[in-house]
């Protein structure tokens, strides 16, 4: 049987001493690969410092000026292009979440309702998207992002303030995307769910920290750094080139430890310096869920168990370490080796600007000669005649090298020309497609990770909502059916009877060209499922079509003013004649079938409803009206028996007192 283990002041000051030196061993490695990676993202022409940019001939040949060597820097990044695609293609392409009930029950659909609203609602108010994005750049450069969600009881509105002057705030939920640089995981683990400990790097304000650590003034003072403009810490080993420059700070680290036996899955959770010492005291973790029973006879009282607040996203997995690798890594020396034959080319083709007359050793030179000319005369000795001196010619081979280490990098990022929109020769729409589609083959594991790591996301955020919103809150969220919606919840609602599906690609594209070429290679299917044209033409959007859209919007426009009209004012309004009534019909069944008309009262349902039915009426009237206007005005001619004649193909018409017709 399994026994708590617990730490006193002094184990608590050893062990995390021990276990952050251990973490920063084993990460010293990355730090360097880390540190080419923003040196070739972040650079404009992609170099790296340990990379020789151009050839240098001071030291190999005496005699040659300085003046004759540039120190122009040249280069294309196309690490950065690549870069940049890949994540823009994550961007435009968001995972799709979606809560689904459990069950057929009406309690677990209302729940999954609920929990399809606070999503909505951390869309707007959290900018989902852009912790996803950050964490997904983090991922693409250093091989490894994460994001960390967690309730934070120093936001939120004040409650009360003490007689210390501490003020207790509400506490909201909070999600941030931590530097990769700032976290030192469990060197143990092989794996994310193995990961028992983290340290997170934390950069306190001295003002700031006097405030929360009252009690700990003597102890930030000896890891207060105050530097001054333009000096670097040189404390570390390795450290991000990424703005790194610190005035007044003290630097601390927080200390998060999963639940496990030897803690009774409560955790541990503190905040500490380089040295162990104890800034707070050591507590158990906060962050702790009572995992939801998994069917409802199941009514086994069950621990919390004490999680980490963070959520990891890898690129490149590599066996038996919780770390991920960049394809950045992969394409460093290939775009070395472009820059280098850049600034080669670059300094050749200075060479040729300057024209150097070589002379005999006897020539004499008048002195009115010496000019500001850019030729320069070089005498030599012997008897050979005067010559113009040529630069050196670059190899042939240089275009066809330059060729193919562009193409070894775009193999290393996983993408080709089709995916630019462009094509040596002419091929088929299908030929392209078919071309992306298998460039993006290589990054499908990139693209399950992605899924998984949003899941765990907005798992996470449901569970802190669920544990701590134990008072109704308002909600102001964009429902399902573009409806702007006020609605009150708690965490009780989301109380389990429903699962997140988080799916990749189950939707169109987010870029406006993709989704116009997947909407019209869609559209048959579209039409046998019943979508109308004027549907698909919304869905397009096309700029240039504003007037023609304004003009299609119309009859939606125009009925759903008199449905508002009626329901602000309580009255009811007849539908007039010679109006588009198909398309305003169109638009009145769809209203009938929206949550907005389900909490209508009786009394404005009863106006709309009549409203529909006299339309019907009117177009009805309407189409029996052409079918007939191709007969003259007046009475019809009596048909045998005294009835109308029938109507081309044997139709019937419709009474005269239908149609207007006496």
């Amino acid at each position: 049987m399994s026994r708590l283990v617990i730490w006193d002041s002094e184990q608590a000051k050893a062990n995390l001493y021990t276990r952050l030196k251990d973490a920063k061993e084993d990460r010293r490695m990355l730090e360097l690969r880390w540190n080419d990676n923003e040196r070739i993202i972040f650079n404009t022409s992609g170099e790296t410092q340990s990379a020789n940019a151009s050839f240098s001939l001071e030291d190999t040949y005496t005699g040659i000026s300085g003046v004759d060597q540039s120190d122009n820097s040249v280069g294309i990044n196309y690490a950065f292009k690549n870069f940049r695609f890949i994540h823009a293609q994550l961007s435009a392409n968001p995972p799709t979440v979606l809560p689904r009930p459990t069950s057929n029950d009406p309690e677990d659909r209302r729940r999954a309702d609920a929990a399809d609203r606070l999503i909505r609602f951390a869309l707007r108010e959290f900018r989902m998207q852009e912790i996803v994005d950050k964490t997904s750049l983090n991922t693409l450069l250093y091989g490894t992002g994460f994001t960390k969600s967690f309730w934070d009881v120093t936001k939120g509105d004040p409650l009360e303030m003490d007689e210390e002057g501490n003020f207790v705030m509400e506490g909201e939920f909070n999600i941030k995307v931590p530097n990769v640089w700032d976290l030192y995981i469990d060197p143990d683990a092989s794996r994310w769910e193995d990961v028992n400990y983290i340290f997170e790097r934390i950069i306190v304000p001295w003002e700031e920290a006097k405030y929360r650590f009252p009690d700990k003034i003597e102890v930030l003072k000896r890891y207060r750094k105050q530097r001054l403009e333009g000096e670097r810490d040189h404390t570390q080993p390795s450290q991000s080139l990424i703005k790194n420059l610190k005035y007044d700070v003290v630097e601390l680290y927080e200390y998060w430890e999963r639940g496990t036996p030897m803690n009774g899955f409560l955790g541990r959770h503190c905040i500490c310096s380089a040295d162990g010492d104890l800034i707070t005291d050591l507590m158990e973790n906060p962050e702790q869920y009572q995992a939801p029973s998994k069917s409802k006879e199941d009514k086994r009282k069950r621990l919390p168990v004490a999680v980490l607040p963070y959520q990891i996203f890898t690129d490149i997995d590599v066996p038996g370490t919780v770390w991920g690798k960049s394809f950045v890594e992969y394409t460093t020396a290939l775009q070395d080796n472009l820059n280098r034959i850049d600034n080669v080319t670059l300094e050749n083709m200075q060479a040729h600007g300057v024209a150097r007359l070589i002379l005999p050793e006897g020539a004499e030179i008048a002195d009115g000669s010496i000019t500001n000319s850019p030729w320069d005369i070089v005498k030599i000795t012997g008897s050979q005649p005067f010559h113009f001196a040529q630069p050196m010619q670059l190899p042939q081979v240089i275009p066809d090298l330059m060729g193919r280490y562009k193409l070894g990098m775009d193999d290393m990022a996983g993408v080709n020309e089709a995916m630019f929109g462009q094509q040596s020769r002419e091929t088929s729409g299908f030929s392209m497609q078919y071309a992306t589609n298998q460039g993006n083959m290589i990054r499908r594991r990139l693209f399950n990770k992605y899924v998984l790591f949003v899941e765990d996301i907005y798992n996470s955020y449901l569970r802190i909502v669920q544990k701590h919103w134990q008072i109704p809150r308002t909600i102001k969220v964009l429902g399902k059916e573009k409806a702007f919606e006020s609605t009150d919840i708690k965490g009780a609602d989301i109380d389990g009877g429903y699962d997140l599906i988080v799916e990749y690609g189950a939707s169109l594209s987010l870029d406006p060209t993709t989704r116009r070429e997947e909407i019209i290679t869609l559209m048959p299917l579209f039409e046998k499922a019943g979508v109308e044209s004027r549907q698909i033409l919304q869905m397009l959007k096309l700029n240039e079509l504003s007037g023609m859209y304004d003009t299609l919007e119309l009859a939606k426009d125009r009925q759903r003013e008199i449905f508002e009209e009626m329901i602000a004012k309580g009255i009811y309004i007849e539908p007039e004649e010679l109006q588009d009534h198909k398309n305003m019909l169109k638009y009145a069944y769809y209203y009938l079938m929206t949550t907005e008309f389900k909490y209508l009262t009786e009394d404005e349902k009863v106006l709309i409803r009549k409203h529909v039915r006299e339309r019907e009426m009117v177009s009805a009237q309407g189409a029996g009206a052409a079918a007939l206007g191709g007969m003259a005005p007046g009475p019809a001619p009596a048909g045998p028996g005294g009835t109308p004649p029938p109507l081309a193909g044997g139709a019937v018409p419709p009474p005269a007192g239908l149609i207007g017709l006496e």
